[in-house]
């Protein structure tokens, strides 16, 4: 593991750790700087200050990093522009390692406010001080909002945008999340000081709805707020290359549907055996709420049409 930073970055024990968001980016491919470039634009150009990326590589040859760390450098060096680091991720006998990099940017992150941004997928400067505000605001654990999807075609220098898309999901509230993923991984913002630090990481068994299932914990035991959700904060691109990963089955044959198919049975799994807390499950409108009642039973007791579960952060009380 090689570890450095572009700019000097906050530690737990700098003042600024207290505000400061850490956003945790993954990247795999060097042939796709442009987008991570991209990228990280976007989050220079972020209202929200203090700001810190932590840039977590996947077996990176010291070119590689060289040359990222070069493309990266310019923007970088703006006035009041974020810290960065940098850490190569290179521990063999892991083919497709996702997890495996979100829980080594989980490690490095100290900041308050932890958020994700994938390397092809871009955000609105007002993003996370409009989600950090509304955790303010509420007292929320996690503060969700929209992002749009816009269909690209991917060429050497540049994307074409087609337009917009369909999301392949709909949804607006904790209910509909319960029932499947319709957030995108840059949608949303955590506040650590809600949480304990054991619930904060990804299942490396899973290499589709990893962050799925991490929302389906977070959301079961804790506060959440959906009131930004219809608010588009950035843009979910929609490649035709294919090269997006999708937890859909459509189109999906041999070991790809294998491999959905048994994703699906754990997120399944996931329902049937996290707990929900009794608060969030009065906010849901279950009666009688109590201890120990799955995702999977607390979906089949609730109301789900009852008013105010879009601000389920205040029906819940917040701290």
């Amino acid at each position: 593991m090689t570890d450095h930073s572009l700019s000097g970055t906050a530690r737990s024990g700098d003042p600024q750790s207290a505000d400061r968001l850490d956003c945790v980016v993954r990247f795999h491919d060097p042939r796709r700087l442009p987008e991570l470039e991209r990228c990280v634009f976007s989050l220079v150009g972020q209202r929200y200050r203090p700001v810190n990326i932590v840039l977590v590589l996947q077996r990176f040859s010291p070119e590689e990093v060289a040359a990222t760390e070069a493309a990266l450098t310019p923007v970088l060096q703006l006035p009041g522009a974020p810290t960065l680091s940098i850490h190569n991720w290179d521990e063999t006998g892991v083919v497709d390692a996702r997890t495996y990099l979100l829980n080594r940017g989980l490690d490095v992150a100290q900041g308050r406010y932890l958020a994700f941004l994938d390397y092809d997928d871009v955000l609105f400067p007002e993003a996370y001080e409009m989600l950090v505000g509304q955790l303010r605001k509420t007292g929320a654990a996690i503060a969700f909002a929209s992002v749009q999807v816009m269909q690209v075609e991917v060429h050497d220098h540049f994307f074409y945008m087609v337009g917009s898309k369909v999301p392949p999901y709909k949804g607006q509230d904790l209910a509909d999340l319960f029932k499947s993923n319709f957030c995108p991984i840059h949608s949303y913002v955590i506040d650590r000081s809600q949480l304990p630090a054991d619930l904060l990481h990804f299942d490396t068994g899973l290499t589709i709805e990893e962050d799925y299932d991490l929302l389906l914990r977070i959301c079961a035991g804790f506060p959440s707020d959906f009131s930004l959700v219809g608010t588009p904060v950035g843009y979910y691109f929609y490649k035709t290359d294919g090269s997006n990963t999708v937890a859909t089955q459509s189109g999906l044959d041999g070991e790809k549907l294998a491999l959905y198919q048994e994703v699906q049975a754990r997120i399944r799994a996931r329902k049937k055996s996290t707990p929900v807390a009794p608060k969030v499950q009065a906010a849901l409108g279950v009666p009688n709420p109590r201890e120990g009642l799955s995702i999977h039973d607390t979906l089949k007791q609730s109301r789900t049409g009852s008013p105010g579960l879009r601000k389920l952060a205040e029906l819940v009380g917040a701290r």
